[in-house]
């Protein structure tokens, strides 16, 4: 990837001059645009990207082959998307024939105050929030579409229907023959509180996508599960940067929204890590895409500690601009963050290489063929070997920039008087 080249991407989403941002793409010819395709597609910033450049009136910055390719992929994740809405709209229609107690989650729901147009963003799969309670009921409403319980991590149920295949970053806007549904079930203790009407589930709102009506959070909790989304994937090896851009998105929508913003903060004020969770992705993305923060989010970042301040600023670029599967120095910001809450360092217990094998890419079953079997079994293994390349380079990596990070602190501290526990 032409790092350079990314910059000024995402410097689009911002800049309003076409003249200065012209320029900033002069520079690269096919030749970097075509290393950093990969990129651009995987950081689901590329059809984005199209649009921006349409409506600023420079996409003739871009080559005639690197245009093309991305009008056949916007309309081909068109096509998708009709797809996705028409079984987005049948499944919630059997939720409510099985009067579960449910809601939306990102998606179509984000429409449009954090996406415009869903053709223009990358979505492979549903989410729901629903009652513990109606687990029983929402996996018979789901078998009655197709689905089968997949796996289950934490809280969440994946769904799986359709035939297995193999796809490649060639098929990423293609319709595919496999649905998945992901289905959060509310923790008990969230769902003590429903019933004292105190949760997301008890403060829904009806939204209309395409004409179609559906249950979806309140502005305060989708923003809020917006912020802390983010939040649960910088603490990972890899986080979208089109998310980034739909938070970003949210808060030019809802600038001039006082009551909301004393609304989120207020729902924040008692959870320390939920507030230090905002206040690090409203950081990230107002440094990342210019946004401008209401005063009330702006003291999330205010009261950000020091050293998870100084991680942000120094390892910023590379979360916005980091290469799927990504890197391993979020483990830094995790050691920040157990320092912060409990004086101890992280550094010693950590375990970079994995005790178990990676997730399947895709299940294949007896009745889909050998052949189509054999392909999957192929594609796993060729995943296994790229996850065990990222394990070694990026721990080393790792080893390597946490001696610098400790050395970085440690001079600051040395310069300011500010003691690392």
């Amino acid at each position: 990837m032409n790092r350079r080249l990314a910059k000024a991407v995402v410097a689009a989403f911002f800049g309003e001059n076409p003249g200065i941002l012209r320029e900033r793409f002069a520079p690269f010819g096919e030749r970097e645009w075509l290393r950093s395709m990969e990129w651009l597609h995987t950081s689901g910033l590329a059809l984005y990207f199209l649009a921006r450049a349409r409506a600023l009136g420079i996409d003739d910055a871009m080559p005639a082959g690197i245009l093309n390719g991305l009008d056949e992929n916007l309309a081909e994740n068109r096509v998708r998307t009709e797809d996705m809405f028409i079984e987005f709209v049948k499944t919630n229609m059997e939720f409510q024939a099985a009067k579960l107690s449910y809601a939306n989650l990102k998606g179509f729901a984000l429409t449009p105050l954090s996406c415009s147009d869903p053709g223009f963003r990358y979505q492979h799969d549903l989410d729901f929030l629903v009652l513990r309670s109606d687990a029983e009921r929402c996996t018979q409403a789901l078998e009655r579409r197709g689905y089968r319980l997949d796996r289950v991590y934490g809280d969440t149920w994946e769904f799986k229907a359709g035939s297995a295949e193999v796809s490649s970053l060639r098929d990423l806007y293609k319709t595919r023959l496999n649905r998945s549904v992901d289905v959060r079930f509310l923790p008990e203790k969230e769902e003590d509180e429903c019933l004292r009407e105190d949760s997301m589930l008890s403060r829904l709102q009806l939204q209309v996508c395409n004409g179609f009506e559906f249950p979806a959070l309140s502005e305060c909790d989708k923003f809020l599960g917006q912020a802390l989304h983010l939040f649960k994937h910088f603490n990972t090896a890899w986080t979208r940067t089109a998310w980034m851009l739909e938070y970003a998105t949210a808060i030019r929508a809802h600038r001039d929204d006082e009551a909301l913003w004393r609304e989120i903060i207020s729902g924040i004020e008692t959870t320390p890590e939920k507030k230090v969770g905002v206040g690090i992705a409203s950081l990230i993305v107002s440094r990342a895409f210019g946004v401008t923060l209401p005063t009330q989010l702006r003291s999330t970042v205010d009261e950000l500690p020091e050293r998870v301040g100084l991680w942000v600023e120094r390892y910023r670029d590379d979360v916005v601009f980091q290469e799927h599967p990504g890197s391993k120095l979020y483990l830094l910001l995790q050691d920040v963050l157990l320092q912060e809450r409990s004086g101890q360092s992280g550094r010693g217990r950590r375990r970079l290489f994995p005790s178990h094998l990676p997730p399947r890419i895709s299940a294949a079953r007896r009745s889909d063929g050998l052949r189509l079997r054999t392909q999957v079994l192929w594609a796993q293994t060729k995943f296994i070997v790229k996850r065990l390349r990222f394990h070694v380079a990026e721990g080393l990596r790792y080893k390597i920039e946490a001696a610098r990070w400790k050395k970085f602190v440690a001079g600051l501290s040395s310069r300011t008087g500010y003691r690392v526990q």
